[in-house]
């Protein structure tokens, strides 16, 4: 049947379409955005089990069962014996006992955990837990009546399955699976709580490993970390930097060690910096990039971000690892003129150091952190806000602009020549700069989360950089907006030199940073040079 229709019905009916289609982008707008609402809110005010739980040194640490784990565990509560939902349940993050939320006391007062020392003249046995029931789908030769259990030893990760009554408590435990990165409870030395000294086991491959963490940086994935390595180490071994600061840390730890650290630049600056103190120690540092930039992380092989955390897999890629030596380099930070009197200023930078509007940036990301963003537990929005303050800065500069008129840059002309030109012998070249707002010192290939500035474009014949050539890359960004295009890959850098030894003379105040940390720096004298190596792993995986 064919229906005619008239031209006012024709536009009607076209109104009609037109109205739906725009209900239907409204709908669909509505929903994506209330969809951000929701992560932003989840991401302020949601319920991280890995948030605000702090070791205990007696009794057991309890997570709830949905927490992420590396050790196996009951789903059955192991005092009442019932089935255990995720709003009740929990587990031991050390020894992987499991309880409800009503018999996780009775556990405290019955069971031991792992203990971080023990005394060297007595045996050391394993510690069994009961992590489930044996199961049809077990070996034929069980028979239903065995009511057999299996048990889990929360130190050499073997599992065995044997009635209650029948399970041997004095076989002795040889650490098995992780033995050459386990430092035994009865090789620490302790008095009155603390940790004096650690005697070495008598093997050659043994290497334990040390975790730094940082529950402060940006991901907040750190707390999580945390919890999954002292389920396979010793307890002592994890260290949770915002209760014990490396500088206490070093003052125990073995002479042959690998650090592994859970953090952002600034905290494997933090800890590099402490071991620098300590130079009888022999540690390689490998990194968890759980920061926000991660550049360190992502110029040796470790990526920008754990997706995924896996202890087990995190372990074997560390022991494959190679060693990477990385140049660390002096900052000190002095008045411009002598007759000011002003205090100077020391610090060592890893990565790179900036003065101009990337550092401005930064600047204006650690306040929105410090008061805004504190609450928020996502990398990704950190990337927004970041994203956010950056355009904002291409409006306003914050003073950044015309830095090539306040700023006068000497470099070394060779190799070498740093110490003679500081002494005065005028072996200096002074950089001609063009229009700038920022000034970058490269030590690494990777700046702004990932971009490798002194490569990027490169259409020209430039030098080959290394982290372990004692030298710096010189370059320059002419504003905010040449920032953002760097970061697509769209623009290049103003590329200077190659340089063991820079010296920045510094008129009016602006925003500085070193290796990440920002501050405002006003007239100053800054030089550069060399100060000892770092000895790092990169994944060869």
């Amino acid at each position: 049947m064919l229906i005619l229709l008239t031209k006012t019905e024709i536009m009607e009916t076209m109104a009609i379409i037109n109205h739906l289609n725009f209900n239907y982008y409204f709908v669909i707008g509505g929903f994506f955005i209330s969809y951000l609402v929701y992560r932003m809110f989840n991401s302020f005010l949601g319920d991280n089990n890995f948030i605000q739980i702090k070791y205990k040194l007696r009794g057991h640490t309890w997570r709830s069962i949905d927490c992420n784990k590396s050790i196996p565990y009951n789903i059955y509560c192991t005092v009442c014996g019932k089935l255990m939902l995720s709003l009740v349940g929990l587990f031991c993050e050390c020894c992987g006992i499991s309880a409800c939320k009503k018999c996780h006391r009775i556990i405290d007062k019955k069971q031991r955990c792992k203990q971080m020392w023990w005394p060297a003249e007595k045996p050391f046995y394993h510690l069994w837990v009961n992590v489930g029931s044996v199961t049809r789908e077990n070996p034929d030769h069980i028979e239903e009546g065995d009511n057999l259990k299996k048990f889990f030893c929360s130190w050499c990760q073997r599992v065995r399955l044997s009635q209650e009554n029948e399970l041997s408590n004095t076989e002795r435990c040889d650490f098995q699976k992780y033995k050459d990165i386990i430092i035994p409870p009865m090789n620490v030395n302790m008095d009155r709580g603390k940790i004096i000294k650690i005697e070495p086991v008598p093997d050659d491959d043994w290497e334990p490993f040390i975790i730094f963490a940082n529950r402060k940086s940006g991901s907040n994935r750190s707390d999580e970390v945390l919890s999954l390595f002292r389920g396979l180490l010793n307890p002592l071994q994890i260290i949770d930097i915002g209760s014990m600061p490396p500088e206490k840390a070093v003052k125990w730890l073995p002479e042959r060690c690998r650090i592994i650290v859970a953090g952002g630049d600034g905290t494997v600056a933090w800890v590099l910096n402490t071991l620098h103190t300590v130079p009888h120690i022999k540690a390689s540092v490998g990194i968890l990039p759980t920061g926000t930039g991660n550049d360190l992380s992502r110029a040796l092989g470790w990526g920008g971000g754990c997706s995924d955390l896996d202890a087990s897999a995190i372990i074997i890629s560390m022991k494959q690892a190679e060693v990477q030596i990385l140049d660390r380099w002096k900052v000190s930070i002095g008045p411009l003129s002598r007759g000011l009197r002003s205090r100077g200023r020391v610090l060592f930078a890893h990565n790179y150091v900036s003065v101009g509007v990337d550092a401005q940036v930064a600047l204006d990301f650690h306040r929105a952190r410090a008061h805004i963003l504190k609450r928020c537990a996502s990398r990704y929005i950190n990337y927004l806000a970041y994203a956010l303050l950056g355009v904002g800065r291409a409006l306003d500069d914050g003073g950044c602009g015309g830095l090539e008129r306040r700023l006068r840059v000497r470099i070394a002309r060779e190799h070498g020549e740093g110490q003679e030109a500081r002494g005065g012998h005028g072996n200096l070249n002074t950089l001609d700069l063009p229009p700038l707002q920022a000034l970058v010192l490269l030590n690494i290939p990777s700046w702004g989360a990932g971009v490798d500035l002194w490569s990027l474009g490169n259409e020209e014949d430039v030098g080959e950089q290394f982290m372990d050539d004692r030298k710096l890359e010189v370059v320059g960004i002419s504003s905010s907006f040449h920032i953002a295009r760097l970061q697509c890959g769209l623009a290049e850098p103003y590329r200077f030199a190659q340089t063991s030894y820079v010296e920045m003379s510094l008129e009016g105040c602006v925003a500085m940073q070193v290796d990440g940390e920002p501050w405002m720096q006003g007239p100053a004298t800054i030089r550069l040079e060399p100060a000892g190596q770092s000895c790092m792993l990169r994944n060869n995986v």
